[in-house]
């Protein structure tokens, strides 16, 4: 059933929804899950831009809900900070309605796993009340709400470019499930692509993926055109202070006291991107480590049956859903980014990075996070031999955990992200046009 909560617990259904502060913006927030409890890379992104959007603006939140642990106390948390959050349930990673929908459909999987009927519905109810300044739609698959809605201005904010996780997802895959994941991959390309015609502005969440996608667009003229002057990049954040080391030292150490050297990656182990991360670390990089030194930790939620079968301490351990990875990150040795597929920024860097602990990374896996001018203060390295030597390398050295917090203090606070987000819904005049 759909669901709305409003501050004080009134209901939007009479008209007695209260506007608490003096807003300068009414923004209609689409999402693919609630930023509540902020434990993995969408919600991190989310749940600091809605934070300090709702100290000044009126934001009402339409998402899916999926059953996470702690959502429906998340539920609750956010709706004591913004004006709305309206949700309906959402479906399964692999829902066979949604499948069979898509099939028949020019349109990609994953809009038909996002988007719902009733979440529109209430939406579009909403609106006839309480007319938007201002849309926001979270990734491409959310970006059909938008087209149902009329609203001054109209912002996607693009924490991946889909088409590219696609086809780097076929280069390992299955080849009996390339052909398939091609057919997904033009229809998700053509899908994204035409989709930000329907935005004034869209935002990508690292330079790299503003590249790709200007590359991608060249083919398609209309969209080239649009995107222009259009489209930049806006770094995300995270909430900076929750990963303060000083913060953290009097925690409990997780680790058991064995005399190893603990390396963690940390993420929700059903995403494709992890898993294969997860097998290729212990199917080719631990053998090459030094037997009994070292052990490896997969610290989130919701392990895949691929990942649990992995699970074989004390070289490898598989703990689930833990009520916070700072603890993990704060004792650990050193923090892994085995990615060789996915795209956007690993928020799970930051993470690492702000608790001041040692870094060892793919390329794939911190993209858009460095350039020439600012090089990474962290150990990048592909092949299995040299993600190896990484490991010992920086398990051997000492690292000042200030300055690393102070590097993502200095690029990914909270307040740049609202402030450069907001200028999109304002326009270049700070007001609506």
């Amino acid at each position: 059933m759909p669901q709305i909560f409003c501050h004080d617990t009134l209901s939007l259904d009479s008209g007695d929804c209260p506007t608490i502060f003096s807003p300068i913006l009414r923004i209609f927030m689409f999402l693919p899950q609630l930023p509540y409890p902020p434990h993995s890379g969408g919600r991190i992104v989310t749940a600091p831009l809605i934070e300090g959007l709702a100290q000044k603006h009126e934001v009402h939140l339409f998402s899916l809900t999926h059953g996470f642990d702690g959502e429906a106390e998340g539920k609750e948390q956010i709706s004591q900070k913004v004006a709305s959050v309206t949700t309906v349930p959402g479906t399964k990673r692999l829902d066979l309605p949604a499948m069979v929908s898509a099939i028949a459909s020019d349109e990609p999987y994953k809009v038909h796993r996002f988007f719902k009927k009733e979440l529109l519905a209430m939406a579009q109810k909403l609106a006839e009340e309480r007319p938007p300044d201002a849309i926001h739609c979270q990734n491409f698959y959310t970006a059909k709400y938008a087209t149902f809605l009329n609203a001054p201005r109209k912002v996607l904010y693009k924490e991946n470019f889909e088409t590219l996780l696609l086809e780097r997802w076929a280069e390992n895959a299955n080849p009996l499930l390339k052909p398939l994941i091609h057919v997904e991959r033009n229809r998700t390309r053509e899908f994204e692509l035409a989709s930000c015609i329907g935005f004034d502005r869209i935002a990508t969440i690292s330079q790299r993926d503003e590249i790709n996608l200007r590359e991608a667009a060249r083919h398609h003229r209309g969209v080239a055109e649009h995107l222009e002057d259009r489209l930049r990049t806006i770094l995300p954040s995270i909430r900076v202070d929750d990963y303060d080391p000083k913060n953290w030292e009097g925690c409990e150490n997780p680790f058991p006291n064995e005399g190893r050297k603990n390396l963690v990656f940390t993420g929700s182990f059903n995403y494709l991107a992890n898993v294969e991360g997860a097998e290729w670390l212990v199917d080719e990089v631990y053998p090459l480590l030094p037997p009994d030194e070292y052990s490896l930790w997969f610290v989130g939620q919701h392990p895949d049956p691929r990942v649990h079968a992995l699970h074989h301490p004390p070289m490898v351990h598989v703990t689930g859903s833990v009520p916070s990875v700072q603890p993990y990150l704060h004792h650990a040795d050193a923090s892994l980014v085995p990615l060789r597929i996915g795209g956007g920024i690993r928020l799970k860097i930051l993470e690492s990075m702000a608790l001041g602990c040692p870094l060892v990374s793919t390329s794939v896996g911190c993209e858009g996070l460095h350039s020439e001018e600012d090089p990474p203060l962290w150990s990048i390295a592909d092949s299995e031999v040299d993600f190896a030597q990484a490991i010992q390398e920086v398990c051997s050295k000492k690292t000042t955990r200030d300055s690393l917090h102070q590097w993502v203090v200095d690029r990914f606070s909270p307040d740049r992200f609202v402030q450069e987000m907001e200028s999109l819904y304002q326009g270049p005049t700070g007001a609506i046009s």
